[in-house]
Formats: structure tokens, sequence, C-alpha cells
């Protein structure tokens, strides 16, 4: 009996020792509890700035989207989407561009450098100027310091040469062939003009001592004559005057000489030249023109109330004008005998304009307008997004338009 009792108590004493086994199992619930909290700590922080990305990448994409919209409104073309060509700079910089030949000439107080469409520099000239100035004629641009002395003459190729005047610099123009004329100052008389050939060398001087102050030159279409606008105010009222010079083909052996002087009868300042052909020019103020050559001198009838600009064209001279201060301008156009073609009106501000042949672009507030100046029609219009600072043909179907945020090449 004893041993049975003793056996019945072992196996009472069994399960008792089975069940330790549970105690191993809630050590591994603890440590993979321990896992699941580290776990939901290091997430919760991760959730956090996830959210705080995606909300912040959802405000800037609301923010692009409804500029771009802002930005499409009243804009038929986009002029940035519709560019061949060009290069995005800062304003300051985008001043300093003037289109030239299949470039641009980057203009600026201490050097002038010839840049590709794309915007990468093709050469480079130091110049220390303090107000300089660039026009372009044919295959020739021309660079002066209108507060200073210093000149130079560029072609595609480079600099072709570069002189110092004996006195500061008040106009000058260019010719296709690369001949140019200086307005400088000089002590002893109103003003004298300078003309050099290509390059550089002295060609002739004429001092004003009666007819007044030289005001501006221009050239002839065939470089046969050079007209000067003068101003006299010797007496007590301001009388015009245009004095033309007559320019020899073969100046090896024969000088520019006085050819003709013209007194339009107005009493207004008119610095404004615009050639009609090669025997006749037109003479502005800021209501008169006048029309002078072949000994005659005729006012146009009637008068405009403001002029802005004047300009020559193959075929006679346009005249940009409005009928007073602050209303919009119009565009008038000439035949080089004198009779008028029509009118087109053109908007509010004028901010720059190119003439080829018989053809004109002229950036008017938010557009580019191509212009046919034979019938004084518009032939097409491009919408602009860019404040335009100036434009230009660029052979013989592009243009180059340098706005307040770069250069872009666009088809006509």
């Amino acid at each position: 009996m004893p041993e049975n009792i003793n056996r019945n108590d072992e196996n009472r004493q069994r399960p008792v020792q089975n069940r330790k086994k549970p105690e191993v199992n809630e050590e591994t619930v603890l440590q993979k509890d321990t896992k699941v909290k580290i776990s939901q700590r290091y997430a919760t922080p991760f959730l956090v700035i996830l959210c705080v990305l995606l909300a912040a990448v959802t405000i800037i994409l609301v923010y692009m989207i409804r500029n771009h919209f802002d930005a499409k409104k009243g804009v038929r073309e986009q002029l940035r989407l519709s560019a061949i060509a060009g290069f995005d700079c800062e304003y300051t910089e985008a001043q300093q561009l003037y289109p030239f030949q299949n470039g641009l000439l980057k203009v600026t107080t201490k050097r002038v450098a010839y840049l590709s469409i794309s915007g990468n520099e093709v050469f480079g000239e130091d110049l220390e100027m303090s107000s300089p100035v660039c026009i372009q004629c044919g295959p020739y641009a021309m660079v002066a310091d209108t507060e200073g002395f210093l000149c130079a003459l560029f072609s595609e190729n480079g600099l072709v040469f570069k002189s110092h005047m004996t006195g500061k610099i008040g106009g000058f123009a260019l010719a296709p062939s690369g001949l140019s004329a200086l307005i400088i100052d000089e002590g002893d008389s109103f003003g004298c003009v300078y003309m050099m050939e290509k390059d550089g060398t002295f060609l002739a001087k004429w001092s004003s001592y009666e007819s007044g102050y030289p005001l501006s030159l221009a050239f002839a279409p065939d470089e046969s004559t050079l007209s000067i606008s003068l101003v006299d105010t010797d007496g007590s009222q301001m009388i015009p005057h245009v004095k033309q010079f007559s320019i020899p083909k073969d100046r090896t052996t024969a000088r520019p000489s006085e050819f003709a002087f013209y007194s339009p009868v107005v009493f207004d300042v008119m610095p404004l030249l615009a050639y009609m052909g090669s025997d006749k020019v037109a003479v502005a103020g800021i209501s008169d023109v006048a029309v002078v050559g072949n000994g005659t001198c005729e006012l146009v009838q009637p008068p405009f109330d403001c002029v802005t600009s004047i300009f020559s064209y193959d075929g006679g001279y346009a005249v940009i004008y409005s009928d007073g201060i602050d209303q919009p301008l119009q565009l008038s156009t000439f035949r080089s005998n004198g009779s008028k073609i029509g009118d087109v009106a053109l908007g509010n501000e004028v901010l720059s304009f190119a003439v080829s042949g018989s053809k004109a672009l002229i950036a008017v507030d938010e557009t580019i307008l191509l212009v046919d100046l034979s019938s004084c029609r518009i032939s097409s219009t491009i919408n602009v997004d860019e404040p335009v600072l100036r434009v230009s043909f660029f052979g013989t179907k592009n243009v180059c338009v340098v706005t307040n945020a770069g250069v872009r090449e666009i088809a006509l």
C-alpha cells in the first residue's frame, strides 16, 4: 500500500513539473511586446515627418499651378515656350545686350563682347566707357561713349578699330560700308563733325561757327551725302537748319565738301532725320516734319500733334506719332515722292523697332507687330509674356527679342 501511495504521489507531482513550461512562453511574449513598442516609438515620428513633407509638397504644387494659370491669362502664345533658341539672364544684363548679325553685342562700361544666340562669348574687347551707346548698320556696329571720348567699330569677326576723339562725343552715325561720322565738342565753335573711314583713318572735319549746334547725323543709303541737323539759338527763337555734305566715291583723290543748306520755316528743334531714297531727307521736330533735298524745302501737311520717332525704309519714310500726350500711338508711312500711304494704330507704348527692306518689327505694349510699310498694314502679330527691351530681324524668317528676362529667338 505505501508503494502505491508513493506512486500516486509521484503521478500527482508530474503535472506540477509540466506547469513550469509556460514561464518560457511568457518571457517570449514580453520580448515581442517590447519590440512592438520600440517599433511604434520610432514609427510615429517618421509618420509625422512624412505627413509634413507631403503637406509642403502639396502647397508648393498648388502655388506653381496657380502662377502658371495666372501667367497664361490674356496670352495666346507663350514667348518662352515658342522660343527656338536663346538664354535667360538678369534684367541688368539684358539691358546691355544688342542684337547684331547672328548673335548679340554685350556692351558694358568695361567691356564689349560678341555673344552667340545661346550666350557663349565669341570675342571680347576691354574698353573703358562712362555711358556707352551702340548703333549698327549693315555688317558693322559702333559703340561710343556719349560722356567721354572713346569710340570703336566692330564687325562679326571682331574689333575693326578704336579711336579717342579730341572732344566729348555728342552723337554719331554709321553707314553700311563702315563709314562713320561723330559730333564732338570743340572749344572755339558750337561743335564739329568728324568723319572717318571704316579703318578709323581721318576723312573730313567740319566745325560749326555760324549754323548753330549740331544735333544729329544721317548717311544717305548710297552714302553719297551726309545730312546734319542743327539748331541756331543766336536770335530770340530757335531756328532749325539742315546742312548736307557730298561724299565722293573715290576718297583717295577727293574729300567730302559742303553740298546744300536748308532752313525749314518753323521755330522748333528738329533733331530727327530719315532719308527718302538718296536725294531727299525728312527732318522732324515735336510736331513738324519737313522734306528737304534737290533745292527744295517743304513742310508736310497737316502737321503731327506729337512726333515720337521717324525712320527710313526702302521706298520712303515712316513717322510714329500720337494725337497728344498719353494718347495711343499711330504709324504713318510715306513714299519717296512724299505722298502718304496710310495710317495704322499701334498701341500705348513703342518699346523698340527694327527695319529691314520695306518691313518693320515694332514692339508695342505686349505684342510684336510685323508691318508692311509699303502698304502700311500689319502682316502678323506675336504676343509676348515678357517686357521687350529690343527687337531685331534675325535672318529671313526669325526674330531676335531681348526681354527683361533674357534673349529669345522666335519664328515670324
